[in-house]
């Protein structure tokens, strides 16, 4: 799936208009929505964030594949939004985007394991996902 159809389909799971998404953008138009959607124009990380903002989700919910955007434009977005503590070398090495300190922890400890400790670790965070408990509420 790419971009404009992550968005989309958030967006409906939302019941949210295109309407109701570019004004709670600010004042961006729905054709310009329907455009990203349809994958006729390509959209720039700074509106991809205001989206996942906007949606109430990760931007990491909104990409599927990270190589679409060049280094020099996750290097100039890094530069401008970071609030992670990681370098940018850090940071594209764990997917060239940023990540808050719970993650960074979860990585370092998972890095610490072997293969099997890993694939381990994963089964047991894909059952937390399914305990009401434990899962992330949509704003």
């Amino acid at each position: 799936m790419n971009i404009g159809a992550n968005i989309r389909r958030i967006r409906m799971e939302k019941k949210m208009t295109q309407k109701e998404l570019g004004k709670k953008i600010g004042s961006m138009s729905q054709q310009q929505i329907a455009r990203w959607e349809n994958g006729d124009k390509n959209i720039t990380l700074d509106n991809l964030r205001k989206i996942s903002a906007a949606l109430g989700v990760y931007i990491s919910d909104l990409v599927d594949d990270w190589n679409q955007f060049s280094k020099e434009d996750i290097a100039e977005d890094w530069e401008i939004k970071n609030t992670s503590g990681i370098s940018h070398k850090e940071a594209i090495e764990l997917g060239g985007y940023p990540i808050n300190d719970l993650e960074k922890s979860l990585i370092n400890v998972y890095r610490s394991l072997n293969r099997t400790g890993q694939e381990r670790a994963l089964d047991q965070i894909a059952l937390l996902t399914k305990i009401p408990e434990y899962q992330r509420e949509d704003e």
